[in-house]
């Protein structure tokens, strides 16, 4: 059902996503199968005096091989929401069905690269690839994985210690890390944090080709605007408790002229 869309006046007194349409059209993926499935998923927490609402029974699906971003404002629970679907923090309500094979548990097909992760201090990336293969239980780097490790920069780092490198640096190994398991679905919390212009360019599009030629479905969390524009096609925006989009990207431009200007007007980007 569609809701007119009306001009909006911000001020703190008016909710500025009472009457945003929410217009649900994912025909490029008619044809897919849903690797998850979340419905009446709910996140609220007790405080001294009240219980909190985080959001309350939020439904989506993520497809196979698509280019999904998960956006809202500061403290809509995005990561909070990837970090339930990965087990790292545990599900207290709705129902989360993985579609696809796996051994123990669903979240060890799935990998994940927070913006706030840090690897111990005194190893090095070379240690951490080399404990990465132990665990897949590969016995050398493949040429997917040299080719990143180029295009990450990763060998002119290789032997330095977490604890010796920049921001950026780490962020280059925290998301190589997430790359190498070669996931089912890979999610990334603002991955481009601390990037130079050119790596960062060069980074989206082997991050792309990646996630293609292995048939990963990505999912990203972003506040890049030119980071969403190049590299999903379809947006998912949590704010006011709920979904209030989750549209392709072509329908937004068409709708709003741009993903920017959608993006302005409704998440205070």
């Amino acid at each position: 059902m569609k809701v007119e869309t009306k001009n909006l006046i911000r001020n703190d007194n008016i909710n500025p996503y009472k009457d945003i349409e929410t217009f649900i059209k994912k025909e490029k993926y008619k044809n897919f199968n849903p690797l998850i499935e979340v419905r009446n998923l709910s996140h609220k927490f007790k405080t001294k005096n009240k219980e909190k609402i985080i959001y309350e029974n939020i439904n989506f699906e993520i497809f196979e091989n698509e280019r999904l971003a998960f956006l809202g404002p500061n403290g809509a629970g995005k990561t909070l929401t990837i970090s339930t679907l990965c087990g790292i923090i545990k599900q207290k309500s709705g129902e989360i069905k993985y579609n696809f094979e796996y051994d123990k548990k669903p979240h060890e097909k799935l990998s994940v690269q927070f913006q706030d992760l840090q690897f111990p201090s005194s190893l090095s990336p070379k240690d951490l690839i080399e404990f990465s293969l132990e665990i897949q239980d590969v016995n050398e780097v493949d040429e997917e994985v040299k080719e990143a490790i180029e295009i990450f920069e990763i060998d002119k780092i290789i032997n330095t210690k977490m604890s010796k490198l920049s921001g950026g640096q780490q962020q280059r190994v925290n998301v190589f890390m997430a790359l190498i398991g070669k996931p089912k679905v890979l999610f990334l919390d603002e991955f481009t944090t601390g990037l130079d212009i050119a790596i960062k360019t060069r980074i989206q599009n082997y991050i792309l080709k990646f996630c293609e030629k292995n048939k990963i479905s990505l999912v990203i969390i972003s506040h890049d605007i030119d980071c969403i524009e190049d590299m999903v096609d379809r947006i998912i925006i949590l704010a006011d408790k709920r979904i209030i989009i989750d549209a392709m990207t072509s329908d937004i431009n068409k709708k709003y002229s741009s993903v920017k200007k959608m993006l302005k007007k409704y998440i205070l980007v």
